[in-house]
């Protein structure tokens, strides 16, 4: 907050079978330590996992994080 940097940080991440977030990517950076915010934050998400045919299955989802200052 004390550098007034506010905006969107886009992430790639994999949702495993379990629900859990996997590996993460950052596609669009926004600062290196609200990029690490961002990673922290997801990285403790539950997701409902991607069925296949009955089964649960890894996925890809795209993730966008907004950082506002109020």
């Amino acid at each position: 907050m004390r550098a007034l940097k506010q905006g969107v940080v886009m992430l790639k991440a994999v949702v495993l079978p379990d629900g859990t977030v996997g590996s993460i990517l950052v596609t669009k950076s926004l600062d290196r330590d609200l990029d690490v915010s961002a990673l922290g934050a997801t990285r403790q998400w539950k997701f409902t996992p991607a069925m296949l045919r009955g089964v649960a299955v890894p996925a890809l989802v795209e993730i966008e994080m907004s950082f506002t200052l109020k």
